[in-house]
């Protein structure tokens, strides 16, 4: 291989692994929904992340959802919030949530369908 062509793809590595560093920063500080692979479903205001770790304050769980509008995905509910049948938890000030597999930013009104779900209780 000549000289050239590997500083080339050393160059297109560095650049992916600069992009993945920074990607999605710009949310910081914004409402989203976390998918876990562990954990599952959070939704609250993103405060940091670094690799598959994300670190939520004023989160709530979802616990089990029902997307608003007839949509059908966590997708759905970040832009279209929740129906009142879903159970939703308590807020907790700040979750660490290690296994992270995706972030979606929030709508206005995906967030305060969230925000203003009654936390669900147990009979």
């Amino acid at each position: 291989m000549n000289k050239q062509l590997i500083e080339s793809l050393l160059l297109a590595l560095l650049d992916d692994i600069n992009c993945s560093e920074t990607a999605g920063k710009e949310m910081i500080g914004d409402y989203v929904i976390v998918r876990c692979r562990d954990a599952g479903v959070h939704a609250g205001y993103l405060k940091s992340y670094q690799s598959r770790e994300v670190v939520l304050t004023k989160s709530k769980r979802l616990w089990y959802w029902k997307a608003a509008n007839k949509s059908h995905s966590l997708s759905g509910v970040a832009v279209n919030g929740i129906e009142p049948t879903s159970k939703i938890t308590a807020a907790v000030e700040t979750i660490v949530l290690p296994e992270a597999c995706e972030i979606i930013a929030c709508s206005p009104a995906a967030r305060n369908s969230i925000e203003g779900q009654a936390v669900y209780e147990v009979n």
